[in-house]
């Protein structure tokens, strides 16, 4: 199974942005890698699939390659069932020649993820719940 897990939207002013998007009628939580202090991120909480605005800060700590997540660039973030199908999956598209971004990764939120882009460029997260061997 696959289902769209989150839109992360990169940023240049995050408060200008959730400005924005609060007009629209959209609510939103921080997030904060440390767990508390400034916000580095807006979660929605209203929107079903969760719309994330991510300062340029935040979104390079969690994607470290370059070229770095830019301003204007979205990624739709795909939610996978297990690690396993994920690394398999990023196996198969990179034999196949498709550019991987980020490679699968174990994060400190208790998912793997990997980045991958798709024949146009953008990039897609994958993410699946990190196994109890993993975790």
């Amino acid at each position: 199974m696959v289902a769209v897990g989150q839109v992360n939207l990169v940023v240049a002013d995050l408060e200008r942005s959730r400005s924005f998007y609060e007009r629209l009628g959209i609510a939103f939580v921080t997030r904060n890698r440390r767990g508390d202090g400034p916000a580095e991120a807006w979660v929605s909480t209203n929107t079903g699939i969760p719309v994330v605005l991510h300062s340029t800060g935040f979104a390079s700590w969690w994607d470290a390659t370059a070229p770095q997540p830019a301003p204007g660039g979205p990624q739709v973030d795909l939610v996978l069932d297990s690690a396993e199908r994920l690394d398999a999956l990023v196996a198969e598209f990179e034999s196949a020649g498709t550019p991987i971004v980020k490679a699968p990764t174990d994060m400190p939120w208790g998912q793997r993820l990997a980045i991958l882009r798709d024949p146009d460029g953008h990039r897609i997260g994958l993410k699946a719940p990190l196994d109890a061997q993993r975790a």
